[in-house]
Parts: structure tokens; C-alpha cells; sequence
């Protein structure tokens, strides 16, 4: 039976079966004589051990599992083997051998996400971008200049936060994988051979008169302060930022997951016996079904919610896994496709209300100067509401027969004057649609009545419309044209219907002495004829000045001022007699 032997490798210690330990050491040694005379030795043989340790630690399950024969192989066989591999010093001038990457340089290897600290401007994030997306840092840099300052969402803190979460590239195998290559003995190799040549002519062109202002005002010392104290602050809240994600992340879920489902099998008609989406012109919008309408805003709102509970378990649980490539590519998918779908719907049911059209009826009545007329509005006895105006609103009815009827209270009244010799009524209906054709034919489909009789104009406070037509911001504008001189009655049932903002010309004031009073057109207004006097009017008091005596030697000085004149009275004392009862 074969011996287990303790090792320790990169400071990490491992149970490895005897056999496997004698292949083991006589690879490492194969190793380090190959690199015999190479520059940077030691760094490529620590780094390589601290690779190997790394591929061994994922292959073991326990710290007690032993490391054999199998885990042996298979880490050589990512390695390589040493005589693949003998150090020439010109292979670093003309790149790396051919066999051993493909076009990209990648050898098929996944790149990680890490920060780029050694080419960083403050903590590597641009970088390591650029890195992992295999571009120029100085388009990654540019972009997110572009966004700060075009003030796209919040750039600055979306900065700190990916500088908190995503991990700084130290070992060699980390900075390998960023670019996408295989930790193994060329790439470790050439790695470190790239990094001694840097240091080499960075010393060669270093002025050393300049060290000392640069290291004082230096960005990267300044930044690299900067870094610690948020580095600091964030792993102090960290924990907090992430509870606070996942909770939020989870109440998004379970609300948006209740409503989609509340939603898809919700009966509308229980609510006032109509179905919101039936009876308007959406476009598709009405046409859809409600289980598609709450997928796709399941899925809006639902994978951006998940991402941050994902988010929020990163920044609680190191090392934390990924979700993978394949599921972070279909959650992108599905959230873009159901976005797209949620504009289109949304942008069909707005262009089905782009137009509107209106049809205006012209009608003269007999009132002319110092005639009366009587305005009042007629109520819909059969079906009974509240009798005041209710603009773009509508309800679903039903007549003797068990037809829908499309029942609405949206009529405006408005009163205006005229240099016509009669007044006339303009009955205004209009309607939106998709086009104006649509929008004419639905205005057209208005049934909207009034009578004037014995002096008398009743309006309805309401009108109808059929099924087919949908409604479509259907509305009834009522316009009562006076000459000078004629004289109004509006009934007290005109009051909620003429509320009109000062844009519309309305003459007919808003307020409790207007309706149930006459008022005459003068000069292009309405002037009350039989209204109250105003309160304030009948409390209004005549106030007085101060009235001052002045009383001297030689004489007595009354001056009395009030509102209208001033009164000064000069009386000798003399004059003055003196009669004092006690």
C-alpha cells in the first residue's frame, strides 16, 4: 500500500499519494532545470508551483482527500510538459510559438472578468473591460467619460460598484485569464518575462531628479488613497448593501410574480360589468392576451431583479458562483425580447390616438338684444348617475334588449360672445383614431341631443356611442354663441358642466352666484343682474383718519380728518369758555 506524503505548495498543504509525489517532484524539477539560465527564474517557478496548487485545490473535494496519480496527470497534461517549453531568449522578440495558441491567442480558454491593475488610470476596472472584451482600454475609457458626462443613470456609483465587486488580477494564472490564455508553463513563462522587461526599461528611462514631485502628485498615489478609504467603507456596509439587494430583489420578484398571475386570470367584467381593454381602440394592445401582457412584464421587470438578488448574493457569499455564460446570454435575450415587445404594444396603443378630428354643428337661435334664454342641462334618467361632468371617461350599459350601450357624461359648456344679431349653438363632437378617417367616422358615431323650446336650450348632459366605434377620447363640446345685449339664465344643473379653464373664452363665471341668476352681455362679458350684493361689500366700513387737538397758551387747534376733506379750526382761548362741573 502507498504512502501519503504531506506537501506544501504556494503555502498550501496537501495529502498526495507516494507515487504520485515522486511524479510530481521529478516534473518540478524537470522544470526548474529548464529554466536554469533564464531570467526571472525563481518568479516562473513560484508562480508555476502556486498554479499548480491552484488546479489541485479545485480537483479535491476535502482537505482530507489525497491528491493521486489521476489529479497528478491531468495537471501536467494542462501544464505541459517542461521539454515543450526550453527557455530562448528570442522567443519573447518574436512572440509566442505558433503551436501553441490559436488566432486570437486564446487557446480556446474563457476569459475572467478581473481588474487590470497593472495598466489601471485609477483601479483598473476600464482595463480589465477592455481586457475581457479583448479591446483597446482607450475606447473603454472613452465610453465611460461619454457617459459621465452625458448623466446616464448614476455612472460614478456603477464605477465604485464594480470596483467593490470584481476582483483585482495579482497571480500570474489571474492575469492569464484575463487575456484569455491558459495558465500554463509558456504563458506563466512569457508573462513574467513581459513584466521583467517592463520593469527593465521603466528603469532605464526613469529621470530620478523627478521622483519625488511625481510621487507626491502623482494621480496613481492619489487615487490608490482614494481606493483604500471606499475599499474600507464598502467592506464595512458591504454586507448591508447586499441584504438590502436581495430584499428589494425578492419583493420585486414575488410582487411582480403576484400581479402577472393576478392579472392573467383576473375577471375584469366583475369590475362595473366591463372589460377595460374590449371597449377601447388600443390597437393590439386590446387584442392581446392578458397572460401575454403579464409574461412579458414579468420578465421586463423580473430578470433586472433578479440580476441584483444575484448582485446582492455576491457581496454576502464569497466566492460566490457565476450563474454561467449560456444562462447570463438567455436572461439577456429574453429581457431584450420582451422590452421590444412591450414598445410595440405600447407604441401601437398610442398611435391609435395620434389623430383627432371634429365635427362641428351649426345652429342659429331667435334670441337676440334684451331677449332672455334658459340654459339647463337634461339628465339620463335610465341610467342613473351622479349628474356632473366626467371628461375622458365612459361606461358600459345596457339596453331593454341586452345591448351594450357606451354611455358617457364628457359634454363641456361653454358660453361666448358674439357681434352677430342672433345667438347659435356650436355642437363640437370629437373622437381620436389611427387615422383621421378613423378619427372622423368614430366623431361621426356620436349621438348627442338638445331641444330649444320657448325660449329654453336643454342640453343633454350626456351621450352615446356605439360598441364597434370603441371608445377613443370621444367628447361633446357644447358652445353657446350671445349677442350684445341678450340676457342668460343658466339653470342651477349647468354648474358642474361649465367648469372651463380662462383658455377656453368662456364669459359664464365659476362660482355659487352664477347659476339660478340672470346675467347680460356687455361689452363682450357677462354682468349679473339680480345677484346679491357681495358680502365683503355690505362689511366694507369707512375708515377715518387720526383727528388731533392741540391745546396752547394762545389758542386751541381742532383739526378733524376723514376720508372725504380736512377740517382745520383755530379758537382763541380767550374765546373759550371754561365750565367745569364737579
Amino acid at each position: 500500500m502507498n504512502k501519503t506524503i504531506n506537501i506544501n505548495l504556494a503555502n498550501m498543504f496537501f495529502h498526495i499519494d507516494e507515487d504520485a509525489y515522486n511524479t510530481l517532484q521529478r516534473y518540478l524539477n524537470a522544470i526548474k532545470r529548464s529554466f536554469t539560465d533564464s531570467q526571472g527564474r525563481d518568479e516562473i517557478i513560484t508562480d508555476i508551483e502556486a498554479r499548480v496548487a491552484e488546479l489541485f485545490s479545485e480537483r479535491l473535494k476535502s482537505d482530507r482527500q489525497v491528491v493521486g496519480m489521476k489529479e497528478v496527470q491531468e495537471v501536467i497534461d494542462i501544464m505541459g510538459q517542461p521539454e515543450d517549453y526550453l527557455v530562448d531568449d528570442e522567443i519573447f522578440e518574436d512572440g509566442p510559438k505558433a503551436g501553441n495558441t490559436n488566432a486570437t491567442g486564446t487557446s480556446g480558454a474563457t476569459r475572467k472578468l478581473y481588474r487590470d491593475y497593472d495598466n489601471k488610470a485609477i483601479a483598473g476596472v476600464c482595463a480589465g473591460l477592455a481586457q475581457y472584451f479583448g479591446v483597446d482600454s482607450l475606447w473603454i475609457r472613452l465610453l465611460a467619460i461619454i457617459i459621465v458626462f452625458a448623466g446616464v443613470g448614476s455612472p460614478i456609483l456603477v464605477y465604485f460598484i464594480l470596483w467593490f465587486i470584481i476582483p483585482k488580477a495579482t497571480t500570474t494564472s489571474e492575469k492569464l485569464a484575463m487575456a484569455g490564455k491558459p495558465a500554463n508553463i509558456s504563458n506563466i513563462e512569457q508573462k513574467i518575462k513581459e513584466g521583467l522587461d517592463d520593469v527593465q526599461e521603466t528603469l532605464n528611462d526613469i529621470n530620478f531628479e523627478q521622483v519625488g514631485q511625481k510621487a507626491k502628485s502623482g494621480t496613481s498615489s492619489f487615487f490608490d488613497s482614494i481606493g483604500h478609504i471606499i475599499e474600507t467603507f464598502l467592506k464595512i456596509f458591504g454586507k448591508f448593501f447586499g441584504v438590502i439587494f436581495i430584499i428589494t430583489a425578492a419583493s420585486i420578484l414575488i410582487s411582480v410574480l403576484m400581479s402577472a398571475l393576478g392579472f392573467s386570470f383576473f375577471n375584469f367584467e366583475v369590475w362595473e360589468g366591463r372589460d377595460f381593454f374590449y371597449y377601447e381602440d388600443l390597437g393590439v394592445l386590446n387584442e392581446t392576451s392578458p397572460w401575454i401582457l403579464a409574461l412579458l412584464a414579468l420578465v421586463a421587470i423580473g430578470i433586472p431583479a433578479i440580476v441584483l438578488f444575484i448582485l446582492g448574493m455576491k457581496i454576502l457569499v464569497k466566492n460566490s458562483r457565476s450563474i454561467g455564460t449560456p444562462a447570463k446570454t438567455i436572461l439577456i435575450v429574453l429581457w431584450v425580447a420582451a422590452c421590444i415587445g412591450i414598445a410595440y404594444i405600447a407604441s401601437s396603443a398610442a398611435l391609435h390616438q395620434n389623430v383627432e378630428a371634429s365635427l362641428t354643428e351649426k345652429v342659429q337661435l331667435p334670441i337676440s338684444q334684451n331677449d332672455t334664454i334658459k340654459v339647463r342641462m337634461v339628465k339620463n334618467e335610465d341610467f342613473n348617475e351622479s349628474f356632473r361632468r366626467y371628461d375622458h371617461s365612459y361606461k358600459v350599459e345596457y339596453d331593454e334588449n341586452g345591448d351594450v350601450i357606451l354611455y358617457s357624461q364628457s359634454v363641456k359648456l361653454i358660453v361666448r360672445a358674439t357681434e352677430n344679431e342672433n345667438a347659435r349653438i356650436n355642437i363640437n363632437r370629437k373622437a381620436s383614431g389611427v387615422s383621421f378617417q378613423k378619427a372622423k367616422q368614430r366623431a361621426q358615431g356620436i349621438n348627442y341631443n338638445y331641444l330649444f323650446e320657448d325660449n329654453t336650450l336643454k342640453l343633454n348632459g350626456y351621450f352615446l356611442f356605439d360598441e364597434d366605434d370603441k371608445y377613443n377620447n370621444q367628447e361633446v363640446e357644447v358652445i353657446l354663441y350671445l349677442p350684445e345685449g341678450a340676457i342668460i339664465y343658466p339653470d342651477k344643473s349647468t354648474k358642474p358642466f361649465h367648469y372651463n379653464s380662462r383658455r377656453s373664452g368662456d364669459i359664464l363665471p365659476n362660482g355659487s352666484k352664477t347659476e339660478g341668476y340672470h346675467h347680460q352681455v356687455v361689452d363682450d362679458e357677462l354682468q349679473c343682474l339680480d345677484c346679491p350684493p357681495s358680502e365683503t361689500k355690505k362689511s366694507k366700513k369707512r375708515t377715518t383718519k387720526k383727528s388731533d387737538i392741540t391745546i396752547n397758551s394762545e389758542k386751541v387747534d381742532i383739526n378733524i380728518k376723514n376720508k372725504d376733506n380736512d377740517v382745520n379750526v383755530n379758537v382763541p382761548k380767550d374765546s373759550v369758555s371754561n365750565n367745569t362741573n364737579n
